[in-house]
């Protein structure tokens, strides 16, 4: 498998205008715990990235933060500073682990997009992501019980933190797997807890340990990856 560099958005770039786009970004480290931006600040930049893994997250106000998503090397976030020049940011990106961005401020990304206009794909390709993903959680909530979603969510966590087919644990608690499923916290206890009855997983502070993925695939209702 080739490795991931984050750098995957530029693809339908050529070579000239990449080089002249990353020359106009500049290279952003967070250790972990680090906020890259919190809610209700004014959006300027989009933010891509290059290295390791940040949360979303929203609310907050009269209790723990509910958290929306995790993003890796290769996605991008922050997109709306691109297009709305007032936008106000409306979740709360948080480092979950050492983190590279690349960061491109909206006024380079118009001067950019005035002399190269295919710089504008990547932004086309940020948007068609996101609205992919939340088109298919909008799915999942309408059609699969909780379960199914809370299942899913845990395979898609263990393919976001490579640990699939190892027993190194998946770093989220349950209070966090509920959030990202849609699922209350009771009903994601009581199905972790039946997973654990069962050895399918073990739980921890922070932390679940999936001792058998394929388990985890057939409650998902999803099919094994075929062989290449």
């Amino acid at each position: 498998m080739a490795r991931n560099t984050g750098l995957e958005l530029l693809a339908s770039l050529t070579g000239e205008e990449r080089r002249l786009m990353l020359q106009r970004c500049h290279r952003t480290r967070y250790g972990t715990g680090a906020f890259v931006y919190h809610a209700g600040q004014k959006g300027d930049a989009l933010h891509v990235i290059t290295r390791g893994r940040v949360a979303a997250m929203a609310g907050g106000a009269l209790g723990e933060p509910v958290m929306l998503s995790i993003m890796g090397a290769g996605e991008a976030f922050g997109e709306m500073a691109l297009i709305d020049p007032d936008h106000i940011r409306t979740a709360t990106i948080r480092a979950l682990e050492p983190t590279d961005t690349l960061v491109l401020h909206q006024d380079d990304f118009d001067d950019l997009r005035a002399h190269q206009p295919a710089v504008s794909d990547v932004l086309i390709r940020v948007l068609v992501a996101r609205v992919r993903r939340l088109t298919d959680q909008v799915n999942e909530l309408v059609d699969l019980p909780a379960p199914v979603r809370i299942h899913r969510r845990l395979l898609a966590l263990g393919e976001l933190f490579e640990v699939i087919g190892t027993e190194r644990p998946v770093p989220v608690s349950q209070n966090e797997l509920a959030s990202l499923a849609g699922a209350r916290l009771r009903v994601t206890n009581k199905v972790l807890a039946e997973s654990r009855d069962r050895g399918v997983l073990s739980t921890g502070r922070r932390r679940i340990t999936v001792h058998d993925w394929a388990a985890v695939r057939r409650a998902a209702r999803l099919r094994a990856p075929t062989a290449r």
